[in-house]
């Protein structure tokens, strides 16, 4: 009796193993499929059936198959790289502004522009359809859209602090000689203090000698200044001259993002929808498109 319910469970285990095995193989083969008929929306509903189910097919509750989600992990930079051709000729059209550089297999660097100096603006996550932008340089547009609106640039509050240090440099260069006739002056009257004091000094005779050396110390301290004033002026038109070629750039990608979607918001509009909004431009037949292509060559 034993030996028969050992069978029988061992028979049952047998069919779990056997049913496990066939899902794995159904969905790697499902897979297969879709990448020999060059379906990539059903490639990326394979990938992730959960996000797929929510954003296209609008159905909740519909957890990914933790049996079989792993088992193309070490594909990930091969189907990235798959999925990439059809995904960077969307986002051509969508935002023509962005051009990508793939530089390892399936990852893909994104550039703001094909002008001179132009910037990383961060990643293409292929598999999720979606932009890791850079934080940094993100930030910095925002705000550049944020201070358009005030009439301002970017650097432009910078750009005047340092254009306003440069006057003050300037001023200490061209004062020298004034300087050294205000010490000549000082040191006299010091003399004639030091002079006047005797064995006892008077507490009015301290004070305005004390005073004089303290402006003698103060015009010493702007002579030390002014000798590297010169050179401090040129450091700061070069700031000024790449804070200015920064604005000029951010001015560019802020026309480039008005002239395709209105609004630095329905930017992000368009940047939150383009899982949806790309896998919906497949399913409307860019990807039979890919099919007659494929059957083509």
């Amino acid at each position: 009796m034993a030996n028969e319910e050992q069978q029988h469970g061992a028979v049952s285990i047998g069919e779990v193993i056997n049913g496990q095995i066939a899902t794995k193989i159904d969905y790697l083969q499902q897979l297969q499929n879709a990448i020999a008929d060059h379906d990539d929306c059903q490639v990326y509903q394979l990938l992730d059936n959960q996000r797929y189910a929510a954003e296209i097919e609008h159905r909740e509750q519909q957890p990914n198959d933790s049996r079989v989600m792993n088992l193309v992990d070490n594909l990930a930079d091969q189907l990235s790289n798959y999925l990439s051709s059809n995904l960077i000729k969307y986002l051509g059209k969508a935002y023509p502004f962005f051009y990508y550089e793939e530089y390892q297999t399936g990852h893909y660097r994104v550039y703001f522009g094909n002008w001179w100096d132009r910037r990383q603006f961060g990643e293409l996550d292929v598999l999720n359809i979606r932009f890791i932008f850079n934080r940094e340089e993100y930030d910095k547009l925002a705000q550049a859209f944020k201070l358009s609106q005030a009439g301002k640039r970017y650097n432009s509050k910078r750009i005047g602090e340092l254009s306003k240090e440069n006057e003050r440099l300037q001023s200490l260069i061209d004062d020298a000689t004034t300087r050294e006739q205000r010490r000549a002056e000082l040191q006299e009257e010091l003399k004639d203090i030091t002079a006047r004091s005797g064995i006892f000094e008077s507490s009015r005779n301290r004070e305005s000698r004390e005073l004089i050396v303290e402006e003698i110390a103060h015009l010493e301290d702007l002579d030390q200044e002014a000798r590297t004033a010169a050179e401090n002026i040129k450091q700061n038109e070069r700031t000024i001259l790449n804070l200015s070629k920064e604005n000029t750039i951010l001015s560019y990608e802020q026309k480039s993002i008005n002239d395709v979607f209105g609004s630095f918001e329905d930017f992000e509009l368009a940047n939150r929808s383009l899982y949806a909004n790309y896998l919906a431009s497949l399913s409307g037949g860019a990807s039979d498109e890919g099919k007659r292509g494929s059957n083509n060559e």
